[in-house]
């Protein structure tokens, strides 16, 4: 019996060795996938979602039906830059508890107006949204002319912002959580009037 234990204790190890090389191996391969910097994800079409399109600015993004449309309240100082369209999006529960307005969405898209001749990052910059210790990288989306992916991993979440341009608008995406990140896997651009 005392002779078998050690046996016993490496057969044990080992298995411990080989769980843990499949779960690194499975979460590198999920980490490449996220990190693409070429592009994002195709359009999901998830099963009872609910799709909000906005014609005048040019975009539609799917939500689950257990997420509502937050609304927009006048803010006493102007943001910078100035958006022209801001949608929020946020779980039900939370959107009508005493605490919602403490709660950052779940999704944020927010539109600019776009100064013509200048490159997303130079508008980027100017803002100050590209911070010293900032990872950025290319993304790219369906009819976007450019795309940036900044993220920000000293600061707590959300700390991932997608930035896209068309001839008219900037837009901005800012993702929180996994149903976030799978919202904004759904947002496309369409045909403005």
């Amino acid at each position: 019996m005392v002779n078998d234990a050690p046996i016993l204790f490496r057969v044990v190890w080992l298995s411990y060795v080989i769980v843990a090389s499949v779960i690194w191996a499975s979460c590198d391969s999920a980490a490449r996938q996220l990190d693409r910097p070429t592009g994002m994800s195709p359009v999901i079409q998830t099963k009872d979602w609910q799709m909000h399109t906005d014609p005048t600015y040019g975009f539609a993004v799917e939500y689950p039906k257990e997420y509502v449309i937050l609304k927009e309240v006048t803010h006493p100082t102007p943001t910078q830059p100035a958006a022209v369209q801001r949608v929020r999006f946020q779980r039900k529960d939370i959107a009508t508890s005493q605490f919602a307005d403490l709660e950052p969405p779940m999704l944020t898209i927010q539109v600019f107006p776009r100064p013509s001749g200048r490159s997303l990052r130079d508008w980027l910059n100017s803002f100050g949204l590209l911070p010293p210790g900032s990872e950025i990288a290319p993304v790219q989306l369906p009819g976007a002319h450019e795309g940036l992916r900044v993220a920000l991993r000293q600061q707590l979440a959300p700390n991932e912002f997608l930035y896209f341009t068309t001839d008219q608008y900037v837009y901005g995406l800012i993702p929180l959580g996994p149903e976030g990140k799978k919202m904004l896997t759904s947002f496309r651009l369409i045909r403005t009037r």
